[in-house]
């Protein structure tokens, strides 16, 4: 659990960062729709990392949720009551703005969870020992001759083994 408070802590740094992006954008550009909805945007992109990078190292996604949790927190608070907020949401008031960050958020934070997640090489030693293994090994299949031709391979043999892979025993 530590490793998903981690990475929350790290995603919500991220998050703190785009906001205050945000926050820039909007200050100088003005008060347009498009920077709000490119923050909730990222929003959702920042879930979905956390949650992805939780898994990949805690190795499943039960011990991975604080990670979208603080996450998502972070992000509500920022949009709702962060510095100078009304910049990014001037027809919303806060409680509003920052449940649909929030809501955001975590819902990027799901996909992250919930997706197949293939790249576990970050994973912890102990959660790379746990995870099964499939052995690849070649198939023996015996080659006829015909006279001074090429060499073609003779039909298969039926047999119990299985064609190509063979799993760990």
């Amino acid at each position: 659990m530590a490793r998903a408070w981690a990475v929350g802590a790290v995603a919500s740094v991220f998050a703190l960062l785009l906001y205050e992006s945000a926050r820039g954008w909007a200050s100088s550009m003005g008060s347009d729709l498009v920077i709000p909805l490119f923050l909730l945007l990222s929003y959702v992109g920042i879930g979905t990392a956390t949650g992805h990078a939780a898994v990949s190292l805690t190795g499943k996604p039960r011990r991975a949720w604080p990670a979208v949790l603080l996450v998502s927190v972070v992000g509500a608070a920022l949009i709702g009551w962060g510095h100078d907020a009304e910049l990014l949401r001037p027809a919303l008031g806060a409680i509003p703005a920052a449940l649909g960050g929030g809501a955001c958020t975590a819902v990027g934070g799901w996909l992250g969870l919930v997706l197949p997640n293939v790249h576990r090489s970050a994973a912890p030693v102990s959660v790379l020992r746990s995870l099964k293994t499939v052995e690849l090994r070649a198939k023996r299949m015996p080659v006829a001759t015909v006279g001074r031709h090429h060499e073609r391979p003779a039909p298969p043999a039926p047999t119990d083994e299985p064609d190509i892979l063979e799993f760990g025993r």
